[in-house]
């Protein structure tokens, strides 16, 4: 029996949602299981269903090695599997499915090519768009979370020097310890019948 915790999906991509419900329940989701996470953690959430891997695969051989290296390091986190963002067009993958063999480091590897160009990629001026509709409703939820203001700005300066990727706060990495990558819910589809079929959801 694996001592791991899955994300259900249910309400996630219940057809009639409205786009705020989806908004609410993505951040709602990712605060359940890790309350710690500060606003650019929540960014980065979003930022991920929009963007997709591409942003860490320019370099396949630079890819497969990082991936080595974090498959050394402790993983601390439980969560097999996450949808991300309001769309939940990628997946976050657990890399303690590599490490104890489930699914194959190559397969990973060839998933993060074909999971890139699927993205939606917004150009920047869209993204921004639709980011301070997210934060709307985050404001509107009244969340209280620690280090919310230099989070917001920061995300503003962000945007002001014409760039969008943002990492995970420190606090969230020294938290929870996640290795994860991200992967196209179409290839997720496809694992759910081959390297994921002996898990429950």
């Amino acid at each position: 029996m694996w001592p791991l915790i899955f994300m259900f999906l249910f309400p996630l991509f219940t057809p009639g949602l409205k786009p705020e419900e989806k908004i609410k329940h993505a951040i709602k989701t990712e605060l359940d299981y890790f309350p710690e996470a500060r606003l650019r953690d929540i960014y980065k959430n979003f930022f991920q269903d929009a963007y997709g891997p591409g942003h860490l695969i320019p370099d396949t051989t630079h890819a497969g090695k990082y991936l080595d290296h974090e498959l050394q390091q402790y993983i601390g986190d439980t969560l097999l599997w996450q949808p991300v963002g309001m769309h939940g067009d990628y997946y976050r993958v657990n890399l303690t499915l590599v490490k104890n063999g489930v699914i194959p480091r190559g397969v990973l590897l060839e998933a993060m090519v074909e999971s890139a160009p699927l993205a939606r990629n917004p150009d920047i001026e869209t993204w921004k768009k639709q980011w301070h509709e997210i934060m709307k409703v985050i404001e509107q939820m009244n969340l209280h979370i620690d280090d919310f203001e230099q989070d917001k700005q920061a995300i503003e300066t962000l945007f002001s020097d014409n760039e969008y990727v943002m990492h995970h706060s420190d606090h969230y990495n020294n938290t929870y310890n996640r290795h994860y990558r991200i992967i196209h819910r179409s290839v997720f589809d496809r694992w759910r019948n081959s390297y994921l079929k002996d898990f429950k959801e």
